[in-house]
């Protein structure tokens, strides 16, 4: 770490953003408020016999919003921050400084941003010097709080997660409802169709970023310009969030034989969507397409806020099966000469899948209550000719259990594959009366 005499160190400064000033992340905010009691009331602490907590670290990815929450936690605290970021994070000398003068204005807020960045020292990519900040840190007898932010927990050396430094560790994951409202109707100042339907949209763009939806409403009102209307219309709305998400559109000229591409892709996306609708009923497609982009041929689009954490066996099995519906479903419209690389994804899904549900997540009937990893490291061919037997077990299984699932449904499949040559895009109110809104429940293989 470079250890030149920094000059020019800044004076403290007082946050002008509230939690009032921020949209969404009630549950953060909550929590930085029970934290703020804490540090300003130490008291509490005393019948516990602990020291008062020194720092947290707000991590999750780009653009959801940390920075300004660890600026409104200094606002709220009614304390005054100074502020050490990019460059400055590798300059020890300039660190210590920084906490010097917080330690005469004390009490007082370090705040560290991006703490996870990386500089390029002596030819090599490297991260900040964890262990120095550390011990600058605990060489601060005066009341100073370190508010650190960093992308991910992973690359912070636990050094500095230890007790009294970073004591509090926050994740911000993603924009929640409420922010994303906020951005879409920040758009919608702009002209734009009445008929909208908010909430669709608001859907549509769940895991997107803050600086995503900042280019969604500059590209909104320029596709409207481009297109000579008057206002912002939905349709625009849609087909800039697949933009951002899936990619441009593909001219047909980039694609051979386009028509016969568009009605084995109207089958593939087909296939997915109906055994997803059957199997996995609680996660929500937002939209079927097979509109071709620069990500994809086709796709279809799930509400991120339905995909669950911790799942059953049943359901990795299921996702398995839909994962291998859209190539099961070309064949059998096209035969198997028709068999192209475009599954290459689902296929990479539903294998890692199944090596998951088998090797570390003990759901294999004949291998039982396993988690391979941690023998692995000490030998790497433990169990291998069983692992690799039951992995092309489950697949065969699943192979021919989706192809039962596809000649049962083939119906439904097929009226929706018409449909989507027809009109490119379904969304979802369409599919129910396509698919039909019967509830079914199919059991999954016993030799599994």
């Amino acid at each position: 770490m470079a250890t030149k005499k920094s000059k020019n160190i800044p004076q403290p400064q007082r946050s002008k953003i509230g939690f009032d000033d921020i949209v969404g992340h009630k549950q953060i905010k909550k929590r930085l408020k029970s934290i703020i009691r804490i540090i300003k009331h130490p008291e509490t602490l005393k019948r516990f016999e602990i020291a008062t907590p020194r720092g947290l670290l707000i991590y999750g990815p780009e653009s959801v919003g940390k920075s300004m929450l660890a600026r409104a936690f200094v606002k709220e605290a009614g304390l005054s921050y100074l502020e050490i970021s990019g460059s400055k994070l590798f300059e020890i000398t300039y660190i210590k400084d920084i906490y010097e003068m917080a330690a005469r204005h004390e009490p007082c807020v370090v705040i560290l941003e991006d703490l996870d960045i990386k500089g390029l020292l002596q030819g090599t990519f490297t991260n900040v010097s964890f262990s120095d900040i550390a011990k600058v840190m605990e060489s601060v007898e005066a009341m100073v709080f370190t508010v650190a932010t960093a992308t991910s927990l992973e690359e912070i050396d636990p050094v500095l997660t230890a007790p009294q430094k970073l004591d509090f560790l926050i994740e911000v994951s993603r924009l929640d409802k409420e922010a994303r409202r906020f951005f879409i109707e920040r758009i919608l100042e702009k002209p734009h169709d009445p008929q909208i339907n908010v909430d669709r949209i608001v859907s549509y763009i769940t895991g997107m970023s803050a600086l995503d939806l900042e280019r969604l409403g500059r590209m909104a009102a320029l596709d409207a310009v481009e297109q000579e209307k008057e206002r912002i219309t939905e349709e625009i709305l849609i087909e800039q969030i697949n933009i951002i998400k899936y990619g441009h559109k593909i001219e047909s000229q980039m694609i051979r034989n386009p028509e016969e591409e568009l009605e084995m892709t109207a089958y593939h996306e087909a296939a997915h969507a109906v055994l997803s609708t059957i199997l996995l009923p609680h996660i929500k497609i937002e939209q079927v397409t097979v509109a071709p982009r620069s990500k994809t041929l086709g796709f279809v689009s799930y509400n991120a806020e339905d995909q669950i954490s911790n799942v059953t066996k049943e359901e990795i099995f299921n996702d398995v099966c839909v994962s291998l519906a859209g190539r099961i479903a070309r064949i059998k419209k096209a035969g198997s000469e028709k068999m192209d690389s475009g599954a290459v994804d689902d296929l990479s899904l539903a294998s890692f899948q199944v090596y998951a549900a088998i090797s570390n997540l003990g759901m294999d009937k004949e291998l039982g209550f396993i988690n391979i990893d941690p023998v692995a490291a000490m030998d790497n061919s433990f169990l291998t000719p069983q692992i690799e037997k039951r992995y092309l077990h489950w697949l065969d299984v699943a192979k021919k259990h989706t192809e039962n699932l596809v000649d049962r449904y083939w119906n439904k499949i097929e009226a929706l594959a018409l449909k989507l040559i027809e009109k490119e895009i379904v969304e979802s109110e369409e599919l129910p009366g396509i698919i039909g809104k019967e509830e079914i429940y199919i059991k999954i293989p016993d030799s599994i």
